[in-house]
C-alpha cells in the first residue's frame, strides 16, 4: 500500500535459492487444514470488532499524514457497514477536517480474535470499485514496530485503481531503509470485462522464502530472494503479519478523483487465514485464437496424486499438466485432483481473444500513410528496400529504422486521427499489429503508447498517455507480424477520445543499435 517509489530489480542468490528449494521439499507431504486459522465471514449486522480494529482520521495520528501515500480522505468508522453476507467499505465526498472524502480503514492488530500470523495461505473474495481515483487494498504489515518500515516487510495482497479496474497487482515492499526502499510488484490483467465487474478470490500463499499471488486459484506472480538485488533485504522469514483492507481516495497510485462517479464501494465476502496452500492452477487465461496453452496443477500436497481434467475443446488427462488447442471460443478448464489429502475441484474461465481483421492500414510504407511522423530517436528511412521478402511480408518497400545506441528509450512518435475510441484496445476488441524484421536477438520488446499530444511531455510521464501495449520479437531475420497486447492503462484522466498519437518504443531500456525492418503498421478489428 506504500507507493513511494517504484523499483525492481533482479540478481541470483544460491543460499536463499537452496532454503525455498529446501522448504518447499519439507512441506510437499503435508496436508494443509481445511478450517481456517481465522475466518470473517461477515453474517453479522456490523463490523466484528473482536476482529479488526478501525484506524481513523487522515493518518496523522499515527505518524504518517496522509497515510504515507498523500492520500484524501480520512477514514471514519460510519464508512464501514455489515449487511446480507457482505462488508461494504464506502468512499464518498464529503468533507471531514481537512480532508473532503471518507472511507473505511481496517486491520487486525489488536484483536484476541483474529491477530498475527507467519506465513500460510490469506484470502479475501472481493468486488473492487471502478471510478477514477478509487485506490482498493487488501494487504499486510508487520506486528513487530520496533523495525522500521520498509525494513520489516509489506506484502499487498490485492490492489488496483477505478482507472485501471482491468488489472490486479501483488506486491512486496522491503529495504534496508526508506532512502534504500525497494518493490516486487506483478500485475494480471482481465478481458473484454475488469475486475471491477464481479466477485473475485485474491490470495497469496506466503512461504519463508517465496510468496506467490493468484486470483481465482490461478498463480500469476511468484517472487523469492533471487528476485532482487540483494537477496539479504528478503525480510519475509519469520515476522508475524497482521491483515489490513482499506479503500483509499486518490493518493501516490490512486491518482485523479472523478468526483462524479462516487459514492465507490468495496464489498468483501470474507477473509479467510489457513495454515498452508491449497491446489492451485497454472496456465493462460486470456489466449489467441486458434492457439494452444498448457495448463498444470502447482501448490499440491499429498501423496498417490491422480488427475481428471476436462475442457471444452474435449481434451482431457490424467497427468498434472494438460494442453488444450483452442480455437474461437472459450470456457472453463477444470481438473479433480484426488489425493491423500482428499479430494479438490479446480476451475478456470478462458476468454478466447476475438478474431481481428485489418481494417486501418496506418502505414504500409508505399502508398498507405496515415500517420505524421514528429519525433524519430534514431534513423529511420521510410522507403528502404525489403531485406527478405518472403510469404508473410512480401512488399518492395519498408522502412528501415537504426534505434540510437546511445539512447535509453528509444522512439518512433507519430500522431493521427485513427483512434477515435481507444476502449475497444483496452477490451482486446481492436489492437496494433506491425511486422518486423530485425537483427535484434528472439524476445527483444516493443512498447506502443496511445497518448494525447497536447498533454503528454518528455517531463511529465505518466499524463496524457491513455494506455500502453507490449509485445516481443519471435525471430531473428526473418519477418515476423506482431500483436500488441495491453500492458497498462496508465493515466485515467486521458480519456478514451482524447488519442491522437502513437509512440511506438523499440527495446526500452538499453542502449542497442540494431537494425529493424518495419511494415504494415496497422489497426485490425472484429
Amino acid at each position: 500500500m506504500y507507493w513511494n517509489t517504484r523499483g525492481v530489480s533482479t540478481a541470483h542468490i544460491v543460499a536463499a535459492t537452496v532454503l525455498a528449494v529446501t522448504a518447499g521439499a519439507a512441506t510437499a507431504q503435508q496436508c494443509p487444514s481445511a478450517t481456517p486459522r481465522f475466518a470473517d465471514e461477515f453474517n453479522g449486522s456490523a463490523v466484528d470488532t473482536s476482529k479488526w480494529e478501525f484506524q481513523n482520521g487522515d493518518g496523522c495520528s499515527y505518524g504518517i499524514c496522509g497515510w504515507g501515500n498523500s492520500e484524501l480522505q480520512s477514514y471514519q468508522t460510519a464508512n464501514a457497514t455489515v449487511s446480507n453476507g457482505i462488508l461494504t467499505i464506502t468512499a464518498k465526498k464529503q468533507r471531514v477536517g481537512a480532508k473532503a472524502y471518507t472511507s473505511a480503514r481496517l486491520r487486525t492488530l489488536n484483536k484476541p480474535a483474529s491477530g498475527q500470523w507467519t506465513h500460510g495461505r490469506f484470502e479475501a473474495r472481493m468486488k473492487t470499485p471502478k471510478g477514477s481515483g478509487m485506490w482498493p487494498a487488501f494487504w499486510m504489515l508487520p506486528a513487530n514496530t520496533t523495525i522500521a518500515w520498509p525494513a520489516s516487510g509489506e506484502i499487498d495482497i490485492q490492489e488496483s485503481t477505478g482507472q485501471k479496474n482491468m488489472f490486479a497487482l501483488g506486491t512486496i515492499h522491503y529495504g534496508s531503509s526508506n532512502a534504500n526502499r525497494q518493490q516486487l510488484s506483478s500485475s494480471i490483467y482481465k478481458q473484454p470485462d475488469s475486475w471491477a465487474d464481479a466477485f473475485h478470490t485474491y490470495s497469496v500463499v506466503w512461504t519463508p522464502y517465496k510468496i506467490s499471488w493468484y486470483v481465482d486459484d490461478l498463480l500469476y506472480a511468484t517472487k523469492t530472494p533471487s528476485d532482487m538485488a540483494n537477496g539479504a533485504d528478503w525480510t519475509f522469514e519469520n515476522y508475524k503479519y497482521y491483515l489490513i483492507l482499506n479503500l483509499a481516495v486518490g493518493g501516490n497510485l490512486g491518482g485523479q478523483v472523478n468526483d462524479a462517479a462516487l459514492p465507490q464501494t468495496l464489498q468483501v465476502d470474507y477473509v479467510r487465514v489457513y495454515d498452508g496452500a491449497q491446489p492451485s492452477l497454472s496456465g493462460a487465461h486470456i489466449v489467441e485464437p486458434n492457439s494452444a496453452a498448457t495448463y498444470t496443477v502447482v501448490d499440491e500436497a499429498g501423496t498417490g496424486s491422480s488427475y481428471a481434467w476436462s475442457s471444452p475443446t474435449g481434451q482431457t488427462s490424467s497427468g498434472k499438466s494438460l494442453t488444450v488447442n483452442w480455437g474461437t471460443a472459450g470456457g472453463n478448464v477444470s481438473v479433480v485432483v484426488t489425493n491423500s489429502c482428499g479430494s479438490f475441484t479446480k476451475s478456470l474461465p478462458v476468454t478466447v481473444s476475438p478474431v481481428l481483421r485489418q481494417s486501418v492500414m496506418l502505414d504500409d510504407f508505399e502508398a498507405n500513410r496515415k500517420l505524421s511522423y514528429v519525433s524519430v530517436t534514431g534513423t529511420l528511412n521510410q522507403t528502404a528496400t525489403n531485406p527478405a521478402p518472403d510469404s508473410l511480408n512480401g512488399s518492395a518497400s519498408v522502412a528501415r529504422y537504426v534505434r540510437s545506441a546511445a539512447t535509453q528509450y528509444d522512439l518512433i512518435s507519430a500522431s493521427t486521427n485513427q483512434i477515435p475510441d481507444a476502449g475497444p484496445y483496452i477490451r482486446g476488441e481492436q489492437a496494433v499489429y506491425l511486422d518486423v524484421y530485425s537483427t535484434a536477438p528472439v524476445g527483444t520488446p516493443m512498447l506502443l503508447q496511445m497518448e494525447n499530444g497536447s498533454t503528454a511531455t518528455a517531463s511529465n510521464f505518466p499524463t496524457g498517455r491513455h494506455s500502453r501495449y507490449s509485445t516481443r520479437t519471435v525471430a531473428q531475420n526473418g519477418w515476423q507480424r506482431l500483436k500488441f497486447l495491453l500492458d497498462d492503462r496508465l493515466d485515467g484522466a486521458t480519456a478514451d477520445t482524447a488519442v491522437n498519437r502513437l509512440v511506438l518504443l523499440i527495446n526500452p531500456n538499453s542502449y542497442t543499435g540494431d537494425t529493424y525492418y518495419l511494415d504494415n503498421y496497422a489497426i485490425y478489428a472484429r
